[in-house]
């Protein structure tokens, strides 16, 4: 199952992943007022109990171009495989964003005080969300694991469409009459298939951080030839799964109190 908490639909500290968002400039839309509405209870709920709250939105980046343009996906990949060696060979600098406007008052507290701030703010969180988008959950746990179930519905609707299932036997077979692994024929997995295989490439090499860029460029050479076979075999499954996944996706997002991508 894919991670959904500090991936798809990540809500930093609700969910335990660090950071939270930098405030937004801009109307963004429905989704971004709703976001808003969101920040505002949160603050009206932490100073009820004695604690004081920044309200702070994000605008999630977000790209015009179509993610399934075929010489789009045929260039990127011609230079970055499946993005696992070239993640290596190409190093992008760390993204930066704002601070949190909260943080600092967090930094401020330790021991009991941190605990109890850090509790009252998930708790305000949740009824926010209760609030705000109608969700039906009762604490941080089940609002991370009704995300996860969401999850796996995207899965399993991807799995089970009769188009991409009809695309992804072609695609299955194409990948292994030129010789590429294929340790399963279900929509998600072929999808995730390339990632899969090199990113168990790169790890059997090393752990994270000590394969260099000298030793992983003869790997992106190969994983380059791989992927662009991989594009050419699944270049109708592709241009149907991807938009699908997409619209999957951000209907969760919007569901479950986030911006769409």
């Amino acid at each position: 199952m894919r991670v959904l908490m500090c991936g798809l639909l990540g809500l930093a500290v609700l969910a335990g992943c660090g950071g939270a968002p930098a405030p937004a400039a801009g109307n963004g839309g429905a989704t971004v007022d709703k976001a808003r509405e969101r920040e505002t209870v949160i603050a009206t709920c932490m100073k009820q109990k004695g604690f004081s709250y920044t309200p702070s939105v994000s605008l999630p980046k977000k790209s015009d171009a179509n993610p399934a343009d075929y010489a789009a996906m045929k260039a990127d990949r011609a230079k970055n495989g499946f993005g696992v060696f070239s993640a290596v060979v190409y190093p992008k600098p760390p993204e930066t964003q704002a601070p949190d406007p909260n943080q600092a008052t967090i930094d401020g507290l330790s021991g009991a005080k941190r605990d109890a701030y850090l509790k009252t703010l998930n708790e305000c969180r949740v009824a926010a969300l209760r609030q705000v988008n109608g969700l039906k959950v009762t604490s941080v746990a089940d609002y991370q694991d009704q995300m996860s179930t969401e999850i796996e519905n995207i899965d399993k609707s991807l799995d089970g469409d009769p188009k991409l299932l009809e695309l992804a036997a072609p695609f299955a077979e194409c990948l292994k009459s030129k010789g590429e692994r294929v340790t399963s024929e279900k929509p998600v997995a072929l999808d995730a298939r390339g990632v899969t295989l090199w990113s168990e490439q790169s790890e059997r090499l090393g752990k994270a951080g000590t394969v260099t860029a000298e030793v992983a460029r003869p790997y992106l050479a190969r994983e380059i030839k791989s992927a662009l076979v991989d594009l050419d075999c699944g270049k109708d499954f592709y241009a149907a799964f991807i938009p699908l996944q997409k619209r999957l996706t951000n209907e969760a997002r919007v569901k479950y109190g986030f911006q769409e991508r």
